[in-house]
């Protein structure tokens, strides 16, 4: 068991959120119950993640995708309302880290996703660092890596590329809605770029720079980080927590 305000510092210690400039309150999002002795964990919160929280009696929620975002209105009502009326309800903690979870060094989506797909991590670049390259043990054509891929995720991706027979070997990625970071991943000299999703400029991109832009999913490339964070929290005793897929095909 666990004081919920104990639990918020040890997070903060952990994922140091005070190191990133986020688009939403990283840590406590909503207060619950003093004493926590059973914590649920996913992707991003919503109704289902709640329900299965009550069901299982749990006293907090982690996730990577919170319930505040910075450019969210500010009146609380629809689905906003009915999520925080049953959190209130239960009295359970609810605690969101979005881009210290994606980039923490041993337990971030980005370098869990690296581990998942048998990249080798070289290094992260770019804004706030949340750019990371790096290369295959050995080149794979497009074509049979993306079959890896959809086999290590299970989840099929949307591929843009000239050839589909192109060798791959380097690497660049960043997981969830990244592709504003495509033109930087293909100044870095890779030969594909992996992330989340996929606007309509992708395409010619893709097509005109010679790199394969790998849309994978901003749930399944999301799903790693708060995976090992739960795995973490169990190993070092901190309260019993299961982490609970609830797969989005987005």
């Amino acid at each position: 068991m666990i004081e919920n305000y104990v639990l918020l510092n040890k997070l903060n210690q952990i994922l140091e959120p005070d190191k990133f400039k986020d688009y939403c309150p990283n840590g406590l999002q909503i207060e619950g119950q003093k004493n926590i002795s059973k914590i649920i964990t996913g992707v991003s919160l919503n109704e289902k993640l709640i329900d299965v929280a009550i069901e299982k009696k749990a006293q907090a929620i982690i996730v990577h995708h919170g319930i505040f975002w910075n450019k969210d209105n500010y009146v609380i009502g629809g689905i906003k309302k009915r999520r925080i009326e049953k959190l209130i309800k239960n009295d359970i903690n609810l605690y969101a880290y979005h881009l210290p979870l994606d980039n923490h060094p041993q337990l971030g989506n980005n370098v869990q996703l690296a581990k998942t797909l048998g990249i080798k991590v070289q290094g992260n670049t770019g804004e706030q660092g949340l750019l990371w390259y790096g290369e295959l043990t050995k080149a794979l054509i497009l074509n049979e890596w993306v079959k890896i891929i959809t086999k290590k995720i299970l989840h099929k991706s949307n591929v843009f590329a000239n050839n589909a027979d192109k060798l791959i070997k380097k690497i660049a990625w960043c997981t969830g809605g990244a592709d504003s970071f495509f033109n930087a991943a293909i100044e870095l000299g890779v030969d594909a770029y992996i992330s989340g999703e996929a606007s309509e400029p992708i395409y010619s991109m893709a097509h005109e720079s010679n790199v394969a832009y790998i849309a994978a999913g901003h749930y399944a490339t999301e799903r790693y980080g708060i995976m090992a964070l739960t795995e973490y929290l169990v190993k070092n005793n901190t309260a019993e927590a299961e982490f609970i897929e609830l797969y989005n095909p987005i």
